[in-house]
């Protein structure tokens, strides 16, 4: 459904690990996985299951937001959607935030009219 638009973004952020949509029930309806052979897959997954547990408590909702949450070697990005769906988006520290939201908020539109 969404590869030809995580692959967009990937191409444009080469910093991103791992890309994809999940709904707020914590569900994950599709994701791209773009990791280089240094990376514990493994640690990354027990990591992902504790931002999605803390995601939780927080209500992300159709309003334009972004939370950035450092870990590690890792940085988090959960980015909304709409009520029901957000993105959650890992990269490596260098990953340049602006530049992120810039591509992410380009290709919004397009997941929206997919879901």
């Amino acid at each position: 459904m969404f590869e030809t638009i995580f692959s967009d973004i990937h191409r444009k952020n080469p910093e991103t690990y791992l890309i994809g949509v999940w709904g707020r029930d914590g569900l994950e309806l599709e994701k791209a996985t773009y990791l280089p052979p240094s990376v514990n897959i493994d640690l990354l997954g027990a990591e992902l299951a504790d931002i999605l547990a803390k995601l939780d408590h927080v209500e992300v909702t159709s309003a334009d937001i972004c939370i950035e949450y450092n870990l590690g070697q890792f940085k988090i990005f959960v980015y909304s959607l709409n009520a029901d769906y957000f993105l959650l988006l890992v990269s490596s520290q260098n990953q340049i935030t602006g530049k992120l939201k810039f591509y992410l908020n380009l290709k919004k539109n397009d997941i929206l009219t997919i879901l």
